[in-house]
């Protein structure tokens, strides 16, 4: 799997509110989260920045829907389709403080598996011309796949200093996910935690 190695907002934006880590060494960090891919483990980051709260996930394809191949079938590819559509819309998976008057402005969902498709695809097309086992292409193409979906969405709060807890629906909707590591920065400061499907509130 590959990776943008630009720093996606959320993670730009712990590096410019004063984290004591270089910009290096976050994405390091950051990207070595997302090597380790853990089944079961999905990774949350919430940032505030004035009014506006930014929140990004990712999560392991086969968590949402699963599997991380690339879509083999008609049913997988509407799958990912219902996945994306799920993840475009966070006010059925997280529950802001309400005092707290978060409205969301943007919401974007991603996933990687169907960009393995095509690569996969370029992959037999360039290998057109040698004579390679069939089999062997076949493992190839499923080998290393780790295919995930990624979220991001922008609050604007008008009551920020209100907002004391986020609520996850997400155990509901996707029961194959085991626990999900959160890690904010706010005016607050920075703090991290665990949900579970038996403990699913996370307080600021």
């Amino acid at each position: 799997m590959r990776f943008n190695q630009s720093l996606s907002p959320v993670a730009a934006l712990f590096v410019s509110l004063g984290l004591s880590v270089s910009i290096s060494a976050f994405a390091e960090d950051h990207f070595r989260q997302h090597d380790a891919h853990l089944h079961g483990v999905v990774e949350v980051n919430i940032a505030q920045d004035g009014q506006d709260l930014l929140m990004e996930i990712h999560a392991p394809g086969a968590d949402i829907v699963g599997f991380e191949h690339a879509p083999q079938t008609d049913e997988q590819k509407a799958a990912i389709n219902d996945a994306i559509k799920q993840l475009k819309a966070p006010e059925s998976l997280w529950v802001l403080t309400a005092n707290a008057k978060c409205q969301l402005v943007e919401s974007v969902a991603t996933e990687t598996l169907t960009s393995q498709e095509a690569e996969n695809h370029k992959g037999h097309d360039d290998h057109d011309d040698h004579s390679h086992d069939h089999d062997d292409h076949d493992d190839h193409d499923d080998h290393g796949a780790h295919g995930e979906f990624s979220a991001q969405y922008t609050y604007k709060c008008s009551d920020i200093n209100q907002l004391t807890e986020v609520k996850t629906q997400w155990f509901t909707h996707y029961p194959s996910t085991e626990r999900i590591t959160v890690s904010t920065i706010t005016e607050k400061g920075q703090k991290g935690g665990t949900l579970t499907s038996s403990t699913v509130i996370f307080r600021f």
